[in-house]
């Protein structure tokens, strides 16, 4: 991985080199390390180098990207001249924002030796120890354990300057008892920027417990139930809420879920999100891609809309400054939230399910796709673990089954208990690291049966 004083030479050069009236020039260099298991077996171990420089050229009010992944003197020139090229050929933007200034940076940690040095060995002594306990039990695991190197420098012709680098790793597993309509599945996962925090025999152990526990599912007709949704299920939702709007351009276009409800109640009392890069647990990222200090944004506080996230071109057409949430490469222009963290609450898992009549546990969700961003109704499927509660007490488990629910005006709308117990669990594509607690909601939308 290219370190910080080549890092700002490439960025420098970068600048230097390109023929425009206002340049940036952006490195993303990382190595990210892979170990996959399926039947119980360790089946791929990758490491992959990348480093890829993004060169933005403006010319007037008109702005190109170019990219290259080879870092000689030749390929950053060209990067730079390509990049004017484009600039050249693309309308002018009357709302363009300029490029950041020079900036003080919060010092970040979030880089762990022992994570970044971490061998394919030691990762394959953690699958044995999730494979272990599953062959004890003849059953299958499958899964993936993750750890990664990031830096990443930013330099611009405005004096913008930045580097930081920092380390992350996952671990996953599935666990199946076979492949027919009676198997049990049961899932387990963890996040964290030290590899050192996660315990692969807990994640074995918790995954083997779903999947001996979720044996001969039976059916359960379709209508709405109180839920239990165990903290990987709000992180999907999380996910999904962020791409159903937390983005200044489409807040400021009426296409987010907060367009026009800023100071509105849309959810119970209990909820409060917000994006912050200072959450101890989180992937530290104190600057964004266009060099801006990052700053942590509440969305939701105590159930009302309370505020939103901006890249620099969102902030101007707001009337308002940067939040610092800008992606690199011209990407979901108006920013996107790579901190997200729901604040605990009072409450258990055991509490929950004690105080449920009759309810629906469910352990994850699967295949969520949005239906309408501005109501934010999105569908999808329960997954690796799916239970029925009566009278307190979960009797038995149940075939996955499909939702369909509005996350704001449904389910957190309706939230009765939040635990006071969160996880850090990663978020999809790598992105980042999300943070949820489990919650229990008076309405969930079940509308049938999956296979």
């Amino acid at each position: 991985m290219v370190g910080q004083e080549r890092a700002q030479e490439i960025v420098e050069a970068a600048i230097s080199a390109c023929r425009a009236d206002a340049v940036e020039a952006v490195l993303m260099s990382d190595v990210d390390n892979l170990t996959r298991f399926a039947n119980s077996e360790i089946h791929q171990n990758a490491s992959v180098s990348s480093d890829i420089l993004y060169v933005r050229a403006i010319c007037g009010k008109r702005e190109g990207w170019a990219t290259t992944n080879q870092l000689t003197s030749e390929a950053v020139r060209d990067a730079a001249a390509l990049a004017v090229e484009i600039a050249m050929v693309q309308p002018e933007n009357p709302d363009f924002p300029g490029l950041a200034g020079l900036c003080r940076y919060e010092e970040a940690g979030g880089y762990d030796e022992r994570t970044a040095s971490f061998s394919a060995r030691e990762r394959a002594m953690a699958v044995k120890a999730i494979t272990a306990i599953a062959d004890k039990h003849e059953l299958n695991a499958s899964g993936a354990f993750r750890t990664r190197v990031t830096g990443m420098a930013i330099a611009n012709s405005e004096g913008a300057s930045a580097w930081m680098r920092g380390t992350d790793s996952a671990i996953s597993a599935v666990i199946m008892t076979g492949y027919d309509s009676n198997a049990g599945s049961g899932y387990a996962e963890a996040a964290s920027w030290s590899a050192g925090n996660l315990d692969a025999r807990a994640i074995g152990e918790r995954a083997v417990e779903k999947c001996l526990s979720s044996r001969n599912p039976g059916a359960l007709e379709p209508g709405e139930y109180e839920a239990i949704l165990e903290p990987a299920a709000v992180v999907d939702m999380m996910e999904t809420l962020a791409l159903m709007g937390i983005n200044g351009i489409s807040f400021i276009e009426g296409r987010s879920y907060a367009s026009g409800r800023i100071g509105s109640k849309i959810t119970s009392d209990m909820v409060t999100i917000e994006d912050n890069w200072h959450d101890p647990g989180l992937l530290p990222r104190p600057f964004d891609l266009e060099g801006v200090p990052r700053r942590p944004v509440t969305l939701i506080e105590h159930g009302v809309a309370s505020g939103m996230i901006f890249d620099r071109l969102a902030a101007k057409k707001a009337g308002t400054e940067s939040t610092g949430h800008a992606l690199v490469g011209g990407a979901l222009k108006g920013g996107y939230p790579l901190h997200l963290r729901m604040s605990p609450g009072e409450s258990s898992i055991g509490e929950m399910v004690a105080s449920t009549g009759r309810g629906v546990y469910v352990t994850r969700f699967n295949y969520t796709n949005v239906v309408h961003p501005t109501k934010t109704i999105f569908t999808g499927m329960t997954r690796d673990g799916t239970y029925l509660i009566e009278d307190g007490r979960i009797v038995r488990p149940l075939r996955n089954l499909r939702f369909t629910d509005s996350i704001l005006d449904g389910i957190l709308a309706n939230i009765v208990a939040v635990s006071r117990d969160t996880e850090l669990l990663p978020v999809a594509g790598g992105r980042g690291i999300y943070r949820a607690p489990a919650i229990k909601t008076a309405k969930l939308n079940f509308i049938g049966t999956t296979a």
